[in-house]
């Protein structure tokens, strides 16, 4: 008998609009109201949508001040003297304007808005152009970064102002220009700029005494507007990336950059002010110059939130959709150099966590280095120097074995976070193993001896975190492997010498062959697990490769190349999936390599009609 559900369906949802993201990463761009006066390079400051105030600038603009009451511009009384390129600080009825251009009389001045008049105040110490301000309250400010006109240029300047006079500080590490920022004068950000022309994507902190490095921006531009919100809650939207305007937004959490909803009119030059929640982006260069304010916001308690997998009817557009994760195309960008370029040398741990040790030349190296999203730090030692040296785990649990030191070795070394240990040796000496797992887990297959017969090897050796044990061979022999996998139970291993595209899968207790590459090669690395993994560089019979591949579980699928070919990599190995991923050091016709390339793919929910 037939069911009541399969006569009459199931209910599904109608709404009128499309749901949307919740959070920052679902926030939007809208449009706001046009501004009396487009121009560039002006002043702003403000905290929501509905309170905002722009002063200054150029392209039109010279000393004006307008106000935004959430839905029009209203022209206030003007700045003393017109000022543009400078830094601004505080809030609608309490702002200031910090320098300006710097060719003019205005470069050191600072006026004062108590929300009806402007005011001048204490000078700056040396005045500068297209600087950065930061503060909430005009009692205590900073200005940092900036260009002196003719000379010495580019600074790296920073001032703090204590309610009465401006007082020089600790410097930004990298001296810059037309970037962006904000915070308070305890804790604040600086974001891209200028030089070079194309903009860099560098963000340093401040915790009140000095500035520190941390993760760069995806997309390295200049000609930034101020930004919006706090120095670990921080949006940074539009500039020039040194062939055109772009319309990028991305948010700062604290550690790392990620893209979200872009602006519906790429510019540059512009007035950004507000929360990471609720901000304004205002006027600026397109080109030409326009007069658009929009406006960003996240989701409110009224609105419906998008889900994965949600399903329902638009009433609107008389259409059924279901909301999915779509992945956007894969790409690598630079990373922070090795300290000591190196090749054939071990990799673990994760993309913003990993470890290096060992390699050559010159000789056989002992030191290992340490990587946190940023750049490389030297570490503890080795306790045996080792090159083909097969390392797995994490940054701080790696279990490392086999190599050259200079002689094939058996030796086996175990890293804590801070220092090497040795522990129990393989039962079979060999180098250029494939190796996966963890610090208590892990798996050690193929390799080469040339001191046996046969010099290359299929034996697979299992660790527990004490001592070594024999386990079943791989199905071919073979050294120089890529390798993926997160446990000792589950992995992958790909290519390796004799060139070949050969994969097999670790169940934990035999191997399976399964799709080959497309491309045969060996001396590669590779990240990931047993069934999102990734096989790149190495060497094929065509040469040293850039050669990227993506494996799904069932086959292999070609990717974006790596900027520089090479072959005897290394990579952090124990990324999660083929999304994110590490490579390091490595050998080409150029040279020994300390370049270290990082992999990530964006995703996106997104709303998908259904036919």
């Amino acid at each position: 008998m037939s069911k009541y559900k399969e006569i009459k369906g199931f209910k599904v949802q109608s709404l009128a609009t499309d749901p949307v993201g919740a959070g920052v990463t679902g926030a939007t761009w809208s449009s706001g109201g046009d501004v009396n006066q487009a121009g560039t390079n002006l002043f702003g400051v403000g905290t929501s949508t509905s309170s905002a105030l722009i002063y200054g600038g150029e392209g039109g603009r010279t000393n004006q001040t307008e106000e935004y009451n959430g839905t029009a511009w209203t022209e206030l009384n003007n700045l003393n003297a017109s000022g543009q390129n400078g830094g601004s600080a505080g809030n609608a009825e309490d702002a200031a304007a910090m320098s300006g251009d710097a060719s003019s009389p205005r470069a050191v001045s600072t006026e004062f808005w108590d929300g009806t008049n402007w005011t001048e105040g204490a000078e700056l110490n040396v005045g500068r152009q297209q600087g950065i301000g930061a503060g909430p309250a005009t009692s205590a400010m900073l200005f940092f970064a900036g260009y002196t006109y003719p000379s010495p240029g580019v600074r790296n300047l920073t001032e703090i102002y204590n309610g009465s006079s401006w007082t020089e500080v600790g410097d930004l590490n990298t001296a810059r220009f037309a970037l962006a920022g904000g915070g308070t004068t305890t804790a604040a950000i600086a974001v891209g700029g200028n030089p070079p022309s194309s903009g860099t994507g560098i963000t340093e902190t401040w915790n009140g005494s000095a500035w520190t490095e941390v993760a760069d921006l995806n997309t390295s531009r200049t000609q930034l507007s101020q930004g919006m919100g706090t120095y670990n809650d921080f949006i940074t939207t539009g500039g020039w990336n040194g062939s055109a305007y772009v319309a990028n937004t991305e948010f700062w959490n604290g550690s790392a950059w990620t893209e979200v909803g872009d602006l519906a009119t790429a510019r540059g030059r512009a007035s950004n002010s507000g929360s990471s929640s609720s901000g304004l982006m205002v006027t600026g260069a397109s080109p030409p110059t326009i007069a658009s304010t929009e406006e960003w916001t996240v989701a409110g308690i009224g609105d419906t939130f998008k889900n994965e997998g949600q399903v329902y009817y638009n009433s609107t557009a008389n259409a059924f959709k279901v909301t999915k994760t779509v992945f956007g195309t894969g790409a690598w960008s630079s990373g922070g150099s090795l300290n000591t370029a190196r090749y054939s040398a071990g990799g673990s741990g994760t993309q913003t966590a990993a470890l290096m040790a060992g390699g050559t030349p010159p000789g056989t190296l002992d030191n290992s280095e340490e990587y946190n999203g940023t750049s490389w730090a030297e570490g503890n030692n080795l306790v045996t120097g080792t090159q083909w040296f097969s390392m797995t785990g994490t940054q701080t649990a790696t279990i490392g074995a086999g190599g050259f030191t200079p002689s094939i070795t058996t030796n086996a070394q175990a890293y804590n976070g801070t220092s090497w240990t040795e522990v129990n040796n393989l039962n079979l000496a060999r180098y250029g193993m494939g190796c996966f797992g963890i610090s208590t887990s892990a798996i050690v297959a193929g390799g080469a001896n040339p001191g046996t017969s046969p010099e290359r090897r299929a034996e697979t050796e299992s660790w527990n975190g004490t001592c070594w044990s024999e386990v079943a061979d791989l199905n071919e022999v073979k050294h120089s492997l890529g390798r993926a996998g997160l446990t000792g139970t589950a992995g992958l291993v790909m290519g390796g010498d004799p060139t070949t595209a050969n994969t097999e899968v670790w169940n934990g207790t035999s191997w399976t062959e399964v799709a080959n590459m497309n491309l045969a090669r060996g001396t590669l690395t590779g990240n990931g697990t047993s069934t999102l993994a990734l096989a790149t560089g190495g060497s094929a019979a065509t040469g040293i490769q850039a050669t990227n591949e993506s494996w799904n579980g069932t086959s292999w699928t070609e990717l974006a190349d790596l900027a520089t070919a090479r072959y005897n990599i290394q990579g952090s190995t124990f990324n999660s999936s083929n999304t994110a991923a590490l490579v390091f050091g490595g050998l080409n016709p150029g040279g020994v390599q300390s370049a270290t390339e990082e992999w990530n793919v964006p995703l996106t929910n997104k709303t998908i009609t259904v036919s």
